[in-house]
């Protein structure tokens, strides 16, 4: 009964019942679990995702998949870990090998809610094996590590995974009791820190409690697919630490290079999506009131996003400084406000970060 009503959305806003019932959107520019304040989920774009992976791919001359598969199926794990273990009596009802099954329902919910992709349970026989059917998926290694990680999580065993397409956009996944992880699995992860407190106030919707501003999202929970109706862009919304440990595994183990890959493809994202937007008009030059408020609109859109809270922003001398807490990414950041920079003021530019406490990074964009 629960599960069916929770595949609903909100006749008032048309969120899902689900996504408002397991997410809030937070005054300090987050968006976390329902049970903890500090886990944090993200809302991403499908293009800088794909382009950032092949222009790193391309850079190295390897294959990063299994990177981020590793990396995302610990989030995965850490994400139902907290669901687990912030609902008590919760793991010891689902040793039952039929609520386990309502488990995989939920979780197949879960997927489509947040436009990672439709899937359907083919076979399942609790801690042995596991194959689904899915459509529409966002990002394969994704999505599969998302179930391995689920199912590790429910199962308290590692799971090993194979996918292969079966039809247009449809894949089966089958996944395998195994004996242990990996070691780049052991490296890879999830960073929890705790958030600092912040003051940004989101008007929410009455019938749901998520944010009115997230009008512009249109779910389509039979195809399983998020849309910014703004842009055509599709949407998926994560944990906010599978990519970010792969970031840091990669700027660890090879510095600068990549650090300066990441900022490049989220800046060039940032133009096209500055230029969708219409923020600012395109060819006659802004005042400098016009243009400040092309900067702060922009900016207020990163909170709904997850990814930070921008406190202070500062137009001096033909650059801007911008101070953003609890960051999602510092790279991601970067490059985000250089691309609107490069976007609003048509030229090139630099960007410098600095990082004063923890869970602050203060930002200057100039003139190149």
């Amino acid at each position: 009964m629960l599960i069916e009503a929770m595949k609903k959305k909100c006749p008032v806003c048309g969120v899902p019942w689900l996504a408002s019932f397991i997410l809030r959107w937070r005054d300090n520019g987050t968006i976390t679990m329902f049970l903890r304040e500090d886990f944090r989920a993200v809302v991403l774009r499908l293009e800088p995702i794909e382009a950032l992976v092949q222009r790193i791919e391309e850079k190295l001359g390897v294959s990063i998949e299994h990177l981020v598969f590793e990396a995302q199926r610990n989030a995965s794990k850490a994400t139902f870990d907290n669901t687990y273990d912030g609902i008590p009596g919760l793991r010891l009802l689902t040793k039952s090998n039929r609520l386990k099954r309502r488990m995989v329902e939920y979780l197949n919910l879960i997927g489509t809610t947040c436009g990672e992709c439709h899937s359907e349970t083919v076979e399942y026989v609790p801690g042995k094996r596991a194959v689904s059917r899915m459509k529409n998926p966002y990002y394969m290694p994704l999505m599969t590590a998302n179930v391995v990680g689920a199912f590790e999580s429910m199962e308290g065993i590692p799971y090993s995974p194979k996918w292969e397409k079966t039809d247009h956009d449809t894949y089966t996944v089958t996944i395998e009791a195994t004996s242990k992880n990996s070691e780049v699995s052991e490296r890879m992860q999830a960073g929890v820190v705790d958030p600092l407190p912040g003051n940004n106030k989101h008007e929410k919707c009455p019938g749901c409690r998520a944010p009115r501003a997230l009008s512009y999202l249109s779910w389509d929970l039979q195809e399983s697919i998020i849309s910014d109706t703004r842009t055509g862009a599709r949407v998926v919304i994560l944990d906010g630490y599978g990519l970010v440990s792969v970031f840091r595994e990669l700027v660890a183990e090879l510095g600068e290079e990549v650090q300066q890959l990441i900022v490049d493809v989220q800046r060039d994202w940032t133009v096209e999506n500055v230029a969708q937007l219409n923020v600012g008009p395109s060819d006659s030059a802004l005042s400098s009131k016009e243009l400040e408020k092309a900067y702060r609109d922009y900016l207020s859109t990163l909170p709904l996003d997850g990814m930070g809270n921008p406190v202070s922003f500062e137009m001096t001398n033909g650059k801007i400084e911008v101070t953003v807490e609890n960051a999602y990414s510092v790279y991601i950041l970067a490059g985000t406000l250089q691309g609107l920079f490069e976007a609003l003021e048509k030229t090139a530019s630099k960007v410098e970060w600095t990082e004063p406490e923890p869970g602050a990074a203060h930002f200057i964009v100039g003139p190149a």
